[in-house]
């Protein structure tokens, strides 16, 4: 015990106990082990200033044990570990996420701040914090990025529970009930590039999500059963889906795969340069400016195809199989039914009550005689 000189360091050693929390002194106590710690110099004054150090840690019981220096992770160095994992990273917003990783969740917290230290009532500031002229659906966005967060961390017993959950989230009102009129559709859709165009027919024709028709790659169109599959990785329900083509989407595809005189079979159907395109949000406000359509984004052409399939008499569960709704409540939320159908609906209601009337009318007189 005590110092020990090697060639490239001193050693200090003491014979301890651990109680799976901390180092404890004990010499001559059985079960205690032999504990070395490297000083990192070859001076013995300073090797033992840090013997003395080391022993009044043992004796005081605040040198933390190996097990529990092993579970102590900071936010910061775990945010780092977290963005490496694969299942992370195949997330689709995954950039989106490591930017508000990186410039929120971690300089509110702290990078320095141990994970055990995050507390609810941190959470609840972090949430009033980020409250301050913002939607609640986008301080809903960065309080679910930091329950999954400590939801790896809970799986690799870095922490005991998830304070993220403990904390609640409520519910944005934020549901749209934006279907273009058919002179609105007509507008919009001469009115854009032709680079655009096939875009806006793919959302208007099939509710397709606008990262499920951007990353739409030829050798998942089929042209000749007319059917466009989507794989679970690229779907929010992260379930295979096949979407329906109209005549005249399919049209339009066809010309599509044919332009510049070169058959395409493979890369993406919606590119420009090889690349992705970008800005289409933008490019919808512009001619929604342009044409003046208000209240309009690019992710109402799910409702439209929603509310134009349910106005062809196509039943709920086929409609919910093409755009990919998992239930019955988020079709709801994007099925419109317009002022006239439900004024149509009572003026129904009202002829068969009409025809009623007599035929009662006349069997109350008959059980009256």
């Amino acid at each position: 015990m005590g110092l020990t000189k090697r060639k490239d360091s001193y050693y200090v050693e003491f014979r301890v106990l651990d109680d799976g929390k901390r180092l404890h002194l004990a010499a001559g106590v059985q079960g205690a082990k032999l504990k070395r710690w490297k000083v990192g110099c070859a001076n013995k004054t300073t090797a033992k200033q840090q013997e003395a150090i080391i022993k009044t840690k043992l004796l005081s019981g605040t040198m933390l044990s190996e097990r529990v220096q092993d579970l102590t992770m900071t936010l910061g160095a775990w945010a780092d570990v977290y963005k490496k994992i694969e299942d992370v990273q195949r997330i689709r917003s995954y950039r989106e996420r490591c930017q508000r990783i990186d410039h929120t969740i971690v300089p509110f917290f702290g990078a320095q701040t141990l994970l055990q230290d995050l507390t609810v009532c941190g959470v609840e500031a972090f949430r009033q914090e980020r409250g301050k002229g913002r939607a609640i659906a986008t301080v809903n966005v960065d309080h679910n990025i930091l329950k999954h967060m400590l939801k790896h961390a809970m799986k690799r017993d870095l922490l005991t529970r998830n304070v993220a959950c403990l904390v609640a989230a409520p519910k944005p009102k934020n549901a749209r009930d934006r279907v273009l009129e058919p002179d609105e559709w007509t507008r919009l859709y001469e009115a854009a590039p032709g680079w655009f165009k096939p875009v806006l027919l793919t959302g208007y024709h099939t509710g397709m999500r606008l990262e499920e028709i951007l990353t739409l790659t030829w050798d998942r169109v089929d042209l000749e059963r007319g059917r466009i599959f989507l794989p679970a990785g690229l779907t929010k329900t992260k379930q295979d889906r096949s979407v329906p083509m109209t005549p005249s989407l399919r049209r339009e595809y066809h010309l599509l795969r044919q332009e510049g005189d070169i058959v395409r079979i493979s890369g993406l159907v919606f590119q420009k340069n090889g690349k992705k395109f970008t800005h289409t949000y933008r490019t919808v406000r512009e001619i929604c400016q342009a044409q003046q359509i208000e209240n309009f984004i690019f992710h109402d052409l799910r409702h439209c195809a929603v509310t134009n399939l349910a106005d062809a008499g196509v039943d709920t569960e086929t409609i919910m199989k093409i755009v990919g709704h998992s239930s019955v409540e988020m079709f709801l939320r994007y099925r419109s039914i317009k002022a006239e159908k439900l004024d149509d609906a009572m003026s129904r209601l009202n002829t068969l009550i009409t025809r009623r009337s007599p035929a009662s009318s006349q069997a109350l007189e008959i059980a009256t005689v």
